[in-house]
C-alpha cells in the first residue's frame, strides 16, 4: 500500500511539472493559475527541497534590491549635496557689517592725499522765489525734476534699501547690484544713532538716521543726522565716505553739515545743506576727497531737496526755491 502511495505521488509530481512547462511554453509565463501555484507550493514544502532554494533566491533578490536602494540613495544624496553646494555658492548670503564710528568730530584716514586735480565747482545764484511750503510736487513738475521718494534710492551701479526699528529709525542699509538684483552687503550704522552729548529732556528726538546715500567709484557717501535743534545733540549731521570693499570709513565730515533729504555730487564736490528753525541755514560744499568744507552759502531756510540738472542746481528749502548756475573752477 505504501509503495503504491509513493508511486502515485511521484507520478503526480511528474505530471504537474510537465503541465507547468506546457503552460510556460504556451503563455510565456505571463498568466499564473493561483490554484496550481498553491498546490505546487504545498508539494514543494512536503518534499522539503525547493523551500531553501526559494528562500535563498528571496534573500539574494532582497540583497540586490537593498544594494540598488542604497546605491540609488547614495547617488541622490551625492547629487543633492552637489546641488545644494552649487546653490549656496551661487546665492551666497550677503555680508552683514557694523560700520565703525571713528569720531564725533572730523576724521580722515592718513592715506588720503589730495591729488591737486580736483574739479571744484562754484554756485552763482540765478533765482530766489518764495514757495507755498506745501507745493513740493508742483516744484518737481514745473522744473522737470524726478521726484525723490524717501527710501527709494539708486545710482548708476547700486540700489539701496533703508530699514530700522520703525518708520523713522533708518540705520540699516542694504546694497543691491542694480543690474542683477543680487544682495551684496548690509551695512549697520547703529553706532551712529546717538551722540554722546545731548539734552536728556530731548532724548526722544535726537536719534540720527540715514537720509541719503550715493556711490562714486565704489566709495559710498552717506548723510546721517537727526531732525531737531542742534542744541539738543550738537554732534550730528555728518557726511561719511565708506570704502565699499571692506566697509571701512575713509573720512567723516565735521558735524552740522547735512540734514536735508538728499545731497548732490557734482564732479569732486558734494553739495549738502544744514539748518533748522532758529539756526543758520546754509548750503555746504565739501571736497569729495577728504570731506573738508570748501564753501558755505547762506540760504533763507533749511534745505529740503538739492538736485542737479544739466548746469543748474535746484534747491528747495522750507519756504524758498533757488536755482544756481554751476561753474567749474578746476
Amino acid at each position: 500500500m505504501k509503495k503504491r502511495l509513493c508511486t502515485l505521488i511521484i507520478v503526480m509530481s511528474v505530471m504537474c511539472t510537465a503541465c507547468g512547462n506546457n503552460d510556460s511554453a504556451v503563455g510565456g509565463g505571463n498568466e499564473v493559475n493561483v490554484a496550481d501555484t498553491t498546490e505546487e507550493s504545498s508539494k514543494v514544502d512536503a518534499t522539503g527541497e525547493a523551500t531553501d532554494k526559494n528562500a535563498d533566491t528571496t534573500e539574494e533578490t532582497s540583497g540586490k534590491n537593498d544594494s540598488v536602494t542604497e546605491e540609488t540613495d547614495d547617488t541622490k544624496n551625492e547629487n543633492t549635496t552637489e546641488e545644494t553646494s552649487d546653490n549656496m555658492s551661487n546665492g551666497a548670503e550677503a555680508e552683514y557689517i557694523i560700520v565703525k564710528n571713528p569720531s564725533e568730530d572730523y576724521y580722515c584716514i592718513d592715506s588720503v592725499v589730495s591729488s591737486g586735480n580736483e574739479s571744484v565747482i562754484s554756485l552763482d545764484m540765478l533765482t530766489e522765489e518764495a514757495n507755498d511750503i506745501t507745493d513740493t510736487e508742483k516744484w518737481f513738475a514745473d522744473n522737470g525734476l524726478e521726484n525723490i521718494e524717501f527710501g527709494d534710492i539708486e545710482d548708476e551701479k547700486y540700489r539701496y534699501e533703508l530699514d530700522g526699528d520703525d518708520g523713522y529709525s533708518m540705520y540699516i542699509l542694504r546694497i543691491f547690484d542694480k543690474a542683477s538684483g543680487a544682495h551684496l552687503k548690509t551695512l549697520d550704522f547703529s553706532e551712529y544713532r546717538y551722540a554722546n552729548e545731548y539734552k536728556e529732556s530731548d532724548y526722544d528726538f535726537i536719534e540720527q538716521r540715514i537720509w541719503w546715500v550715493q556711490s562714486v567709484d565704489d566709495v559710498l557717501y552717506v548723510a546721517i543726522g537727526h531732525n531737531t535743534y542742534t542744541e539738543s545733540a550738537p554732534k550730528n549731521g555728518y557726511m561719511t565716505a565708506i570704502d565699499l570693499e571692506d566697509a571701512s570709513v575713509i573720512w567723516k565730515s565735521a558735524p552740522c553739515v547735512t540734514n536735508a533729504r538728499n545731497f548732490a555730487i557734482i564732479d569732486d564736490t558734494i553739495v549738502c545743506g544744514y539748518g533748522f528753525t532758529s539756526e543758520p541755514d546754509n548750503l555746504n560744499l565739501l571736497s569729495i576727497t577728504d570731506g573738508e568744507l570748501v564753501e558755505q552759502i547762506p540760504i533763507k531756510t533749511m534745505a529740503d531737496y538739492i538736485i542737479c540738472k544739466g548746469d543748474t542746481l535746484y534747491v528747495r528749502t522750507y519756504n524758498t526755491n533757488y536755482t544756481f548756475k554751476i561753474g567749474k573752477e578746476g
